[in-house]
């Protein structure tokens, strides 16, 4: 939520519980363009259900994986998740921006499910069509071992920080930039990792719920092994798009109907917040998107439309740009480092 002069390049660094990926993205011109990506698997046992246990081995993987991709900006733009970020909206009556840090503060002791005197602060205050309702503001808050940890882990690999941002607000900017009209109604945007997958859920093009469930990509294959059999090769294949599977649509179908459940359980208790409608457009994006046929599963379970989202809609991968089979194959992979990139423009 800082505010950042205008930069030629900004770096965005998305580390997963299976990947580490990067883009690096040029706004000196007209539009901003991606002019580097990489990735590079997290090495087995170094994050266990979205918690780095060692943070010596991811450190060595984000140096190795800068020196790879030439990134010579070592400053990055990353951001913290699930349990470590809590994030509501609140609405403030009476209250003038200029005091909103005194009051938000005081509010936020009765919302954050964390110690107060534990956790970093932060807010923005929302837009308003009406002039007389009460001020709306987006609060956060991230656990302060949390954050120290992370920036840990990045000075070890020699690496500064622009930003540390929100895993859902990074989201948000990549789908707000590259889909304009989702700034009007209310969309979901579906983000499956290899252990989790994140719903946003976005009113007007702002965050309004946010939820994390503990279904990803690993338990589609350890459905393919152990109900089909599947070998350990074909079940990384499929899972990367790269072949279909008899049991994979089966895999999906399970899938789906767990994050429908989700996004519906979490759209109902929107609509007791006074949201307008429920949701118009899902979009898919992560390591789950390069299933095929995943967002077609997720479509008719919920009867909504929905698609997979592309980071490079309307932020075009430069000519010279390395990589170009992995952006073929397995571009929504880097739907969150963009926009993370994005965030520093």
């Amino acid at each position: 939520m800082g505010i950042f002069g205008r930069k030629r390049t900004s770096v965005g660094l998305d580390l997963g519980s299976g990947y580490l990926k990067l883009a690096e993205v040029d706004h000196s011109g007209d539009c901003p363009e991606v002019v580097k990506v990489a990735v590079s698997p997290i090495p087995e046992g170094s994050v266990v259900e979205g918690e780095v246990v060692r943070p010596d081995r991811v450190a060595q993987s984000v140096r190795r994986l800068l020196d790879d991709a030439g990134i010579g900006n070592r400053k990055v733009v990353t951001a913290l998740g699930g349990h470590d970020i809590f994030v509501k909206q609140l609405e403030m009556s009476g209250v003038q921006q200029s005091d909103a840090h005194e009051h938000i503060r005081k509010k936020a002791e009765r919302h954050i499910p964390f110690e107060v005197g534990g956790v970093e602060l932060d807010f923005q205050v929302l837009p308003s069509r009406d002039s007389d309702a009460p001020m709306r503001v987006l609060l956060v808050a991230a656990k302060k071992e949390r954050v120290e940890a992370r920036l840990s882990l990045l000075e070890a690999a020699g690496v500064g920080v622009d930003l540390l941002d929100a895993e859902a607000f990074a989201l948000a900017n990549g789908l707000c930039h590259n889909y304009p009209s989702v700034s009007d109604g209310v969309v979901a945007l579906v983000n499956i990792g290899r252990e989790a997958t994140n719903i946003v859920i976005l009113e007007d093009g702002i965050p309004a719920l946010i939820r994390d469930l503990p279904m990803g990509l690993r338990r589609f294959g350890d459905l393919l092994r152990r109900v089909y059999a599947t070998p350990d090769e074909l079940v990384e294949e499929a899972l990367l798009g790269r072949c279909q599977l008899d049991g994979l649509e089966r895999a999906m179908h399970t899938g789906a109907d767990v994050v429908a459940v989700g996004i519906e359980r979490t759209t109902a208790f929107l609509g007791t917040q006074g949201a307008a409608g429920g949701v118009g457009r899902v979009f898919v994006s992560g390591g789950g998107a390069c299933l095929r046929g995943v967002a077609r599963v997720l479509a008719h379970r919920l009867k909504v439309e929905t698609r997979v989202a592309n980071p490079f809609e309307r932020v075009p991968a430069a000519a010279g740009v390395r990589n170009r089979r992995v952006l073929a194959e397995a571009s929504p992979l880097f739907f969150q480092s963009i926009g993370l990139a994005l965030r520093c423009g």
